[in-house]
């Protein structure tokens, strides 16, 4: 069989072209509700329902970790099994459906943990596994209580992918530019596909389009959000970031949050202000106390000193004078 390997560099210029799948990992942990809400209305909480959209979202799970580490992640998907529902063993998805559609079709079932049988509980399923370095080393479903906080990933529905793009020229070369990434790809195998490092066909429609606002591509040439809390710390009070972009608050005693340039906030900057102020002026009277009594004490020690050193010259004055009287008797 005739083979051979070219290698070519591709950089990423903004074209005309459908964007691939969008998915956001977000290092916030919620319930199963409101992750769907933070994913809404730009997209959805993400699923997992065949083996190219398994592998595309480990991916970006292992891009997202800030450094190469190893250790545990879990985060929500959009798996649900609701309250009148069952667990199906014999199901893939043992009776859980996808919140994207209410399907239950998937090529996928893999399990680290059976849900138990139940017929009168909602439960929610999160993806877990373990990250060692920049790779997903073993991974599966478990079932939740879906109150439970967990972090979790959205993926943008294809109501948000833009309609009526050119797409390129495949018989040109397949050449994109860009000042931020790039990309290495070859071609193998008779007939020949150009394919990336992974060893994957490459789709030039998917990894040369841009990425919108708030998004970044990775070295597989998904579209990934950027957690602009981490990045830039645009926020004075908390961040969470949301699907392309980002959102301040501030949490009052309540619990319950407000926008960061709402009065609440405001408010709570000023008493928190007022806080370390009362904070700075008590441990100024407690230092000046301090002061105070070792001083008392040091100014006390020295009077007792010369008080001693006074009662003991006048008892040696007094034994001299005795001693005196004495020598005059005898003579």
């Amino acid at each position: 069989m005739k083979s051979w390997f070219c290698w070519i560099l591709i950089l990423f210029r903004n074209v005309s072209a459908d964007p691939a799948p969008r998915y956001a990992v977000h290092h916030t942990s919620v319930t199963f509700d409101q992750a769907a809400e933070h994913c809404s209305p730009a997209g959805v909480l993400t699923t997992l329902a065949t083996e190219q959209e398994v592998t595309n979202v480990l991916k970006v799970v292992a891009v997202a970790a800030a450094a190469p580490r190893r250790g545990e992640f879990t985060f929500w998907i959009g798996l649900r099994k609701l309250k009148d529902g069952c667990v199906v063993p014999t199901l893939p998805l043992r009776g859980f459906k996808w919140t994207k559609d209410g399907s239950e079709e998937s090529q996928v079932s893999r399990w680290a943990e059976e849900p138990k049988h139940t017929c009168t509980t909602t439960l929610c399923a999160a993806l877990k596994g373990e990250l060692d370095g920049s790779n997903v080393t073993r991974w599966g479903l478990i079932p939740f209580s879906c109150r439970m906080a967990n972090n979790f990933i959205c993926k943008l529905t294809n109501a948000e992918q833009k309609p009526n793009q050119q797409k390129p020229d495949p018989e040109k070369e397949p050449t994109c530019w860009s000042s931020s990434a790039q990309l290495e790809l070859r071609c193998s195998g008779w007939p020949a596909v150009w394919r990336l490092k992974d060893d994957s066909p490459a789709n030039f429609t998917d990894i040369c389009a841009s990425c919108d606002a708030g998004f970044q591509k990775d070295a597989s040439g998904n579209c990934m959000d950027v957690d602009e809390c981490i990045v830039g710390r645009p926020c004075r009070h908390s961040c969470l970031n949301t699907v392309g972009s980002y959102r301040c608050f501030c949490s009052d005693q309540s619990g319950n949050q407000h926008s960061e340039d709402s009065p609440e906030c405001a408010e709570a900057a000023t008493s928190g202000v007022l806080m370390v102020a009362l904070v700075a002026v008590a441990a100024l009277v407690v230092l000046v106390l301090v002061v105070v009594v070792t001083v008392k004490c040091c100014l006390m020690r020295q009077s007792k000193k010369r008080a001693m050193k006074k009662a003991e010259k006048m008892a040696m004055d007094s034994k001299d004078s005795f001693e005196t009287a004495n020598e005059k008797a005898a003579t």
